[in-house]
């Protein structure tokens, strides 16, 4: 999972998170590259992030998230909650990603 500063507050499975307006980013090849022109940053994610990233819309909550994971990567859906709930926290911090 990629490094995003320390996880801060305490989120819930079942919240829905979506992208912030005016983050840019895209795909090249399996990794995402997002820059927040707010903080003139450059975030670059790994495929699994990425995957995670693409995914938050805000009509699919953490959980059903972390299920989708297990499908994709193999990793158990415990496992895959954790790395949910550990990256929307990071996310939420740089402000690059807010609760629905």
């Amino acid at each position: 999972m990629v490094e995003i500063g320390s996880p801060g507050g305490m989120l819930e499975p079942g919240w829905k998170l979506r992208r912030v307006k005016g983050i840019a980013w895209r795909m090249i090849e399996d990794e995402a590259v997002l820059v927040n022109v707010r903080s003139d940053e450059v975030l670059h994610l790994n495929p699994t992030a990425s995957y995670l990233w693409s995914r938050l819309d805000g009509e699919r909550s953490l959980e059903e998230i972390a299920e989708a994971m297990t499908l994709e990567f193999e990793v158990e859906k415990e496992e895959a909650l954790r790395d949910v709930m550990d990256f929307a926290s990071r996310l939420l911090e740089k402000g690059v990603a807010e609760v629905v």
